[in-house]
């Protein structure tokens, strides 16, 4: 808080009592928002020998959910560091969404897998597009889910942003649209080189990445590429009957790619093969170009992205597209630095 007369910083302590009531010093409340706004509508003094009254409090941001608004029933998935369960979420106008919500374990995380987990939520608090799942799909027709994925991609590359981790397990499907999620890998920028000792997919893994442990945009294509053939496999794990590291060789040493069904689009199918998996990463089309091709083979025209959230300003804008029951939230346990 700022003091007016003088002028400085003060830190005052919000204390809990016994009996779950909240106090300054002057007058207990139920809960730290009811203290707030009473000291916002009095203007009184918020101690006896103070001169320090509450004239702009900071409200949450749009993306900071209390935890009572979310509830979570059976569990979807579960990784090293965290989980994801189906649940539902209360928004502040009490309408409700089904929601995935990814919860973290805090008790096995270090300190900078914790930044690592607000990393993510920041940097997808920007994507506001159709086919990328907000901080918030198998298709029957696989060319249209491509196409959806494509689009998705090709808005975070225009975003300068590097997924990273393009596979059929983090695309979700609902309501007729795929929407690309989980962006614990993803990185801004052109290039990123890694750590030779990082885990990471291998089965998707670009030539480059597994010789040179580098990524760029064109390693996101190759993996899209990959995904397409899961697609075209209903989720069949790529390479079968091969282990990650004998995949990962034979791809980045011995050129191979695995073959793609007949009945895919012979233009599509030839793309993958001789532009998406070319073994030179410049030598690879852009997702641009691959959009287009899906656009045009589907019949079907590319959704507009929104405009995104404005957190400089507490006038949020939101897209005017909806949220939708696919809604996924990312959130951790707790509220760690935002």
């Amino acid at each position: 808080m700022i003091r007016q007369d003088p002028p400085d910083i003060k830190h005052y302590v919000i204390k809990k009592t016994s009996h779950g009531k909240y106090v300054i010093e002057k007058y207990s409340f139920d809960s730290i928002t009811e203290l707030i706004e009473h000291h916002l509508r009095t203007k009184e003094s918020i101690t006896h020998n103070s001169n320090v009254i509450i004239e702009k409090p900071i409200p949450k941001k749009i993306w900071e959910l209390s935890h009572e608004s979310i509830t979570t029933t059976k569990k979807l998935g579960e990784g090293a560091f965290g989980e994801v369960c189906l649940g539902v979420w209360t928004a502040r106008n009490n309408q409700q969404y089904k929601v995935a919500v990814k919860v973290a374990k805090l008790e096995k995380l270090t300190k900078e897998q914790v930044k690592e987990i607000m990393k993510e939520a920041r940097l997808m608090r920007k994507f506001d597009h159709p086919n990328v799942i907000r901080m918030y799909g198998v298709a029957a027709e696989k060319l249209r889910l491509c196409g959806g994925a494509a689009y998705g991609l090709e808005y975070l590359h225009n975003l300068n942003c590097i997924h990273r981790d393009i596979a059929a397990r983090n695309c979700l499907y609902g309501d007729g649209n795929v929407k690309l999620a989980d962006f614990g890998l993803t990185v801004e920028g052109s290039y990123y080189k890694m750590d030779g000792s990082q885990k990471v997919p291998l089965r998707w893994l670009s030539p480059e990445t597994v010789k040179g442990y580098f990524y760029t945009s064109k390693s996101d294509v190759f993996a899209f590429g990959i995904m397409c053939w899961e697609i075209f496999h209903n989720g069949t794990e790529p390479y079968p009957g091969m282990s990650p590291a004998e995949a990962a060789i034979k791809v980045a040493k011995e050129g191979y790619r695995m073959p793609l069904p007949d009945f895919i689009h012979p233009e599509f199918r030839s793309m993958i093969q001789h532009k998406v998996w070319a073994e030179i990463d410049h030598e690879r089309c852009t997702m641009t170009e691959i959009a287009n091709l899906l656009e045009r083979l589907n019949g079907t025209s590319r959704p507009k992205a929104g405009p995104g959230l404005d957190f400089d300003h507490d006038d949020h804008r939101r897209s005017n597209q909806p949220v939708t029951p696919h809604s996924k939230i990312r959130a951790a346990k707790n509220r760690m630095g935002y």
